[in-house]
């Protein structure tokens, strides 16, 4: 079953209603505490390979440069094993939206560095957000699928000629950004939209973006106009998305967007990954169905 892999667009609430609506209700600037969940997106461990031995507290950074918003109060902390397993920042804004948004455009570039200086990989895993006055917390981290069960030996490999198509969706799956989850799968639906061979059954003509699509990839909260537009459009839709990711000489974009433009980029990338798996599930689905018996007249297989 496909699962959204970047929720970064949904916040989910942990405290009761009725702190979340006061906490939603009051505009005034007041003390907020948010929490950058760390991950090695090698081992896919919530750690950094960065020792912090104790909570390690850095010195404050000033509001000069926040619009007079007050000091970001950043500490970092370990697991057991010692590892940086989750930045914490202490600041004042008048939403926990806010809050998030200035607490990451603090933190990102303070990763970076790390990244810089040690050559290895990094990524922020999710965030919990605390309303301090209000006692009003968010959380919003991916979740870990269940194993499922397959008839194993009864799956046959995939085609060769679909290959190529079920690598690029591979690729989608496996990413870790949703700049490259949104290339992959739009190089899927652009293949299906423009007759590729090996989509040639995957009903890419009468292919439409449902409200239940729109649920299940998070995209139901993006500003377009999504809902029951075919695959010609959606692909229209993502192509300025898909084409800003690159320089006109064809090679990837040095781009540096904010929060708020990365979780526009996860709910598209979310949803062109799974109208690529629909698309493959169906062609799949198509040939199967009109595969010919591999049992012959006496029962034996042929």
């Amino acid at each position: 079953m496909w699962i959204p892999y970047d929720i970064r667009a949904a916040l989910k609430a942990e405290s009761s209603r009725d702190s979340i609506s006061l906490s939603r209700a009051d505009a005034r600037m007041r003390e907020f505490l948010v929490g950058f969940f760390l991950r090695n997106p090698v081992t896919q461990i919530w750690e950094l390979d960065l020792f912090v031995p104790e909570d390690l507290h850095l010195p404050q950074i000033g509001d000069q440069a926040e619009g007079g918003a007050g000091p970001v109060r950043i500490s970092l902390h370990g697991n057991q094993g010692g590892k940086l397993a989750e930045i914490l920042c202490r600041l004042s804004a008048p939403s926990a939206e806010e809050a998030l948004a200035r607490a990451h455009a603090t933190i990102k570039p303070r990763i970076l560095r790390y990244l810089v200086e040690t050559g290895r990989g990094m990524a922020i895993a999710g965030w919990r957000i605390a309303d301090l006055t209000h006692d009003a917390r968010w959380r919003c981290t991916p979740f870990r699928p269940s194993a499922l069960q397959l008839d194993l030996a009864a799956l046959a490999p995939v085609a060769p000629d679909l290959v190529p198509i079920v690598t690029l969706f591979q690729r989608a799956r496996n990413a870790t950004d949703a700049a490259s989850r949104l290339m992959a799968g739009f190089a899927v639906l652009h293949a299906a939209v423009t007759g590729h061979a090996a989509l040639a059954r995957s009903g890419a003509a009468s292919l439409r973006v449902s409200e239940e699509m729109l649920i299940h990839s998070g995209a139901i909260n993006a500003p377009e106009d999504l809902q029951g537009i075919g695959l010609a459009d959606l692909v229209g839709l993502l192509r300025p998305h898909h084409d800003r990711l690159f320089t006109a000489e064809g090679v990837l974009a040095p781009l540096a967007d904010d929060l708020a433009a990365q979780k526009h980029l996860s709910q598209l990338a979310n949803l062109a990954d799974l109208v690529a798996h629909r698309l493959i599930v169906a062609e799949t689905r198509a040939r199967n169905h009109a595969a010919p018996s591999l049992v012959g007249p006496e029962g034996v297989g042929v």
